[in-house]
C-alpha cells in the first residue's frame, strides 16, 4: 500500500475493526517498532523538526531516511496486535475457568480449548531420523506457531492428516525426547541429559513446546519426570534436602558414588570429588557429605536444562496451570505405580467387528480371526516386554550419532501391544482427552473376496487406516494361527507408511 494513503487505511480499518467489537476503545495506543512512546492515533500532524518526519501511522517523528522503513513495520505491527488480541478473546469463549479445575480431565480440556485453529502449525517430515529431523523443522516453522492446530505430512506418502498423522508424530516426538533428551530407569521418572549442545540448540525449550502441543491435541503426556524435576518445573525451584542418592540418573556420578560408598581410600577419588564442589577433608567419616556434594552437583547442574523446559511450556499457559494445580497435574508428568499403557485387554475391549450373519461359516472363520489376534496381543505381552522396555533406555553412543529413531529403520521396528496400536491407529497411548475416550474403537473389518479379485495370489496384509482405525484383514490367507501371526509381524514391521488414501 502507498505511504501516502497508509494513514487514511488504518483509520478506515480501524473504525470497522470498531464496529465488530463494541467493548474497543474509541482510541487505539500503539508501540512504535523502534520503541518510542505510546502516542494516540488521530488526525493532527505535529512539527517534527528540520530533517525529521512525522510517521502516518503512530505519528511519532523519525529521520527521513528511516521513515519508509519504519511506517511498513510499524503498519504490520499494528496489524498483529489487532489479530492476537482477536484470536485471544476467541480461545478464551466458553473455556473452563483455570480456578474451577478438579481432575486432569479438566486440565486436558481448558489446553484443548487453548488450540487456535485459525492456522495450521505444519510440519512436513521424512520417516528417517524423524526426532532429530522433527525438532529441526519444529523451529524453523515461520508461517504457524506451536499454539495453532498441527498438521503433519510425510514427505512421499498419501496420507491426509485428520488427527491420526499428528498423533503418531507427537508419540515419536515424546518418545525421542524421553529417550534421548532424557535418562534413568524410567520406574521413578528421569532427569535431563546434561547437554550444552542440545541446549545452545534449543531443544530442550522444543521439548517443552512438544509437551504442551502433545496435552492439548491427543498426544501421549510426558509420563517419565522425577518428582523432583516435576517439582522445578511448577515452582522454579526445588528441596535440595529431599534430594537422596538414588535421584542421580547420570551414570559417571552414579557409579562415583558407589566408588565412594565401597573406598577405603578416598584420595584416588580427589579430583572428583573436588570438581563436585566437595572443599572438605577426605576422611572415611565424612563420606555421608562427599556424596551429598556428589548429589547435590549432579542435580543443580540440570537445573539450565529444566529452565528452558519451563520456557517452552508456556505454550497455552501449560506453565501457569500446573503452577496452580501441581497435585493435579501429577499424572501427567511423573509416572503412576500402575502402568497405563494399552494391553491385550484394552484394545480386544474397544474393538468392534464387522461379522457376518450370524451362525454361517464366515462368521465362524472371522471369530476365529478374533481369537488369533487376541491370542497374538497376549503373546506379545510376554515376549514383548524387554523390547518394548529396551526401546525406553538411553541411546547409545552409536545410536546418538546415527541419530536413528526407532522408526528409522524397518527391520527394528519392536513389537509390543502398544506397537501394534500405534500401527492400527497411529497412537501408542490411550486417549487422554475426554472427548476422544468414550468414542475411541477400533474397527474390524473381513476380507472375504481377494482371491476373486486378485486370481492367483500368493499372500496379501491386512489393510490399515489409521485415519478411522480401521483394519481389514484377508481371512483366506489366515486360516491357522501360524499364518496370522507371521503376516501380522511382517504386516506391522513394513506397512507403517501411509500408501493408501
Amino acid at each position: 500500500m502507498p505511504l501516502h494513503i497508509l494513514a487514511l487505511h488504518v483509520e478506515d480499518c480501524m473504525e470497522s475493526a470498531a464496529d465488530d467489537d463494541e467493548d474497543w476503545q474509541s482510541e487505539v495506543q500503539v508501540l512504535s517498532v523502534t520503541n518510542s512512546p505510546l502516542v494516540h492515533l488521530d488526525k493532527e500532524s505535529r512539527d517534527c523538526g528540520q530533517d525529521r518526519k512525522e510517521c502516518p501511522i503512530c505519528c511519532g517523528c523519525f529521520p527521513s531516511d528511516e521513515i519508509v522503513l519504519h511506517a511498513s513495520l510499524c503498519g504490520e505491527s499494528l496489524q498483529d496486535t489487532l489479530n492476537y488480541s482477536a484470536d485471544s478473546c476467541v480461545l478464551r469463549e466458553g473455556s473452563l475457568s483455570m480456578a474451577d479445575m478438579s481432575s486432569d480431565d479438566d486440565v486436558l480440556q481448558w489446553l484443548a480449548g487453548q488450540v487456535d485453529a485459525s492456522k495450521d502449525f505444519k510440519i512436513c517430515i521424512t520417516r528417517d531420523n524423524l526426532f532429530q529431523r522433527g525438532l529441526i523443522q519444529w523451529q524453523r516453522q515461520k508461517k504457524g506457531s506451536p499454539v495453532n492446530k498441527l498438521n503433519v505430512t510425510f514427505i512421499g506418502e498419501a496420507g491426509i492428516d485428520t488427527g491420526a498423522l499428528s498423533k503418531e508424530f507427537l508419540t515419536e516426538m515424546m518418545h525421542g525426547i524421553e529417550r534421548r533428551l532424557f535418562e534413568g530407569s524410567g520406574k521413578k521418572g528421569k532427569s535431563p541429559v546434561y547437554s550444552i549442545c542440545d541446549l545452545e540448540n534449543g531443544f530442550y525449550r522444543t521439548a517443552g513446546e512438544v509437551f504442551s502441543v502433545s496435552l492439548a491435541q491427543g498426544g501421549p503426556a510426558p509420563c517419565f519426570f522425577r518428582n523432583w524435576c516435576y517439582q522445578f518445573l511448577t515452582t522454579g525451584d526445588f528441596d535440595a534436602l529431599q534430594l537422596t542418592k538414588d535421584d542421580v540418573d547420570d551414570l559417571e556420578y552414579a557409579l562415583l558414588i558407589e566408588r565412594v560408598e565401597a573406598a577405603t581410600d578416598l584420595t584416588q577419588f580427589t579430583d572428583e570429588i573436588v570438581s563436585c564442589g566437595y572443599t572438605g577433608l577426605l576422611k572415611l567419616d565424612q563420606k555421608d557429605c562427599i556424596i551429598r556434594a556428589i548429589v547435590l552437583h549432579a542435580t543443580m547442574r540440570l537445573t539450565p536444562m529444566l529452565q528452558q523446559i519451563r520456557n517452552g511450556m508456556k505454550v497455552y499457559n501449560l506453565l501457569d496451570v500446573i503452577g496452580k494445580h501441581q497435585t493435579l497435574c501429577s499424572n501427567l508428568f511423573v509416572p503412576k505405580e500402575d502402568d497405563d499403557r494399552p494391553d491385550a485387554d484394552y484394545i480386544m475391549s474397544i474393538l468392534v467387528p464387522e461379522l457376518s450373519e450370524k451362525g454361517s461359516p464366515r462368521q465362524a472363520r472371522e471369530n476365529a480371526i478374533i481369537n488369533f489376534l487376541q491370542d497374538f496381543l497376549q503373546d506379545l505381552e510376554i515376549t514383548g516386554q524387554n523390547e518394548d522396555q529396551q526401546m525406553c533406555e538411553p541411546l547409545t553412543q552409536e545410536e546418538l550419532l546415527s541419530q536413528e529413531g526407532h522408526w528409522s529403520q524397518q527391520t527394528h521396528v519392536s513389537l509390543s501391544v502398544p506397537t501394534v496400536m500405534q500401527w492400527l491407529t497411529g497412537q501408542r497411548h490411550k486417549p487422554l482427552l475426554p472427548s476422544e475416550r468414550a468414542d475411541f474403537k477400533i474397527n474390524l473389518r473381513f476380507e472375504h473376496h481377494c482371491n476373486e479379485k486378485m486370481p492367483g495370489h500368493q499372500i496379501c496384509f491386512p489393510l490399515v487406516s489409521a485415519c478411522t482405525n480401521t483394519i481389514t484383514v484377508p481371512v483366506e490367507h489366515m486360516k491357522t494361527y501360524k499364518e496370522f501371526r507371521d503376516i501380522m509381524t511382517v504386516a506391522i514391521r513394513m506397512g507403517r507408511d501411509f500408501g493408501r488414501v
